[in-house]
C-alpha cells in the first residue's frame, strides 16, 4: 500500500500537537504530544515509564489526531519503540539507523521552540522529560482520514463505517467530573471547548475531534455523525477525553486533563425517546443537523500542570498523588 495522500501529510506537517491514544485495561488512554513526520511516518517521544509506553509494550497499536485550523487528520497503525536502555530494541535501532537519524533531525527542527523552553527551565525539568528518561516512538500509519469543517473529505486505507446508538436519551445530572482538580488547573481548562475523544471500535482505537462540555454526570461531546462513524464504535463502551491548554513553547505552562470512563453514543433519528432533549444538548454544544452526542461518565480524571500531575477518582472525588 502506498503512503498517505499529500493533503494528509500536509496537515500533519502543519499541526503542532498529536493527541495519541494507546489501549489499556481501562480503555483508551489519550494525551497530547509534540511530534514530527518523516518518511511517511509519525515520530514522537514519551517517558519510558508512561502509561502509553507500558501499553505499547503489551500491544503495539495506537491512534492519533492532529488539527491544523479547520482541518483534522485521524489515523491509526502500529508503533515501534526505540529505547537506548532496552537491549531488545538495539538491533532494530542499528538496522533502521538512517531512518532514525532523519526522523530525529526532523523532530528536533520542528520542535525547536520547546527544546528552547526546556533549556530555560533546565534546573526544574524532571528526568522523565529529559532525553535519558524518554524513548523514541515510530508510528507506522495503516489508515488515515481527513476531515474539514466536520465533513470527511478523504480516506486512505481500510475503514469500517457505521455508528451505533443507544435507544433513548434523557438529560441527567450528577457529580461534577472536574470537582477534584486543583483550582489552577480547573480555571485553565474551563467547562467546555474543543477536545479529543478516543473510542474503541471494530478496528481498534481512534481519536476524534469533538466539542465538549461538563454535563450528564460527566462530559457531553458533540461531533458530526460522519466523523463518529469512522470509529465504528458500539453504542456503549469505553472511551476517553483529552483536553489541553498548551503553551507555544514552555512545557511548564501546559495544563490539561484526560478522563477515562463509560462512553454512550446517541444519534438523532435513532431514538425511541428523548429526541428533543438530545437536540437541545447538541445545540448547546454548537452542533447542527447531522451531529451526534457521546456522553462520557469517567471513572478517573488525570490532570497535569507543567511537570506536576495527579489523578481524581471520579466516583469518590479523591485525588491521588
Amino acid at each position: 500500500m502506498s503512503g498517505p495522500p499529500a493533503q494528509v501529510l500536509r496537515v500533519l506537517e502543519e499541526g503542532t500537537f498529536c493527541f495519541v491514544a494507546a489501549p489499556t485495561p481501562r480503555g483508551p488512554h489519550v494525551t497530547p504530544l509534540v511530534f514530527a513526520t518523516s518518511g511517511g511516518r509519525v515520530w514522537l517521544t514519551t517517558s519510558r515509564r508512561s502509561a502509553k509506553a507500558r501499553a505499547w509494550a503489551r500491544e503495539p497499536v495506537a491512534a492519533g489526531l492532529v488539527r491544523a485550523g479547520n482541518r483534522s487528520v485521524l489515523f491509526s497503525g502500529r508503533v515501534r519503540i526505540y529505547d537506548a536502555l532496552d537491549p531488545a530494541t538495539w538491533i532494530p535501532s542499528v538496522l533502521h539507523a538512517p531512518r532514525l537519524a532523519a526522523a530525529a533531525l526532523r523532530f528536533s527542527r520542528k520542535n525547536a521552540r520547546f527544546f528552547a523552553g526546556y533549556a530555560v527551565d533546565a534546573g526544574r525539568v524532571p528526568l522523565a522529560w529529559m532525553p535519558p528518561g524518554r524513548v523514541f516512538v515510530e508510528f507506522e500509519l495503516r489508515r488515515a482520514a481527513l476531515a474539514e469543517d466536520g465533513a470527511v473529505v478523504d480516506l486512505w486505507g481500510r475503514w469500517p463505517r457505521g455508528a451505533a446508538s443507544r435507544p433513548s436519551f434523557r438529560a441527567t445530572r450528577g457529580r461534577d467530573p472536574l470537582a477534584g482538580l486543583p483550582p489552577g488547573v480547573a480555571a485553565r481548562v474551563g467547562r467546555d471547548g474543543e477536545g479529543a475523544l478516543a473510542l474503541v471500535g471494530a478496528r481498534g482505537p481512534l481519536v476524534l475531534p469533538a466539542s465538549w462540555a461538563v454535563g450528564g454526570g460527566g462530559f457531553e461531546l458533540g461531533l458530526p455523525e460522519a466523523v463518529l462513524s469512522l470509529a465504528a464504535a458500539p453504542a456503549e463502551g469505553r472511551g476517553a477525553l483529552a483536553v489541553d491548554r498548551a503553551s507555544w513553547w514552555r512545557a511548564r505552562d501546559m495544563v490539561g486533563f484526560t478522563a477515562q470512563g463509560r462512553a454512550s453514543v446517541y444519534l438523532p433519528g435513532r431514538l425511541s425517546s428523548g429526541e428533543r432533549s438530545l437536540r437541545a444538548r447538541l445545540d448547546a454544544l454548537g452542533g447542527g443537523e447531522g451531529w451526534a452526542l457521546v456522553r462520557l461518565v469517567p471513572d478517573r480524571v488525570a490532570w497535569w500542570r507543567g511537570w506536576s500531575s495527579g489523578t481524581v477518582a471520579a466516583a469518590r472525588g479523591r485525588r491521588g498523588p
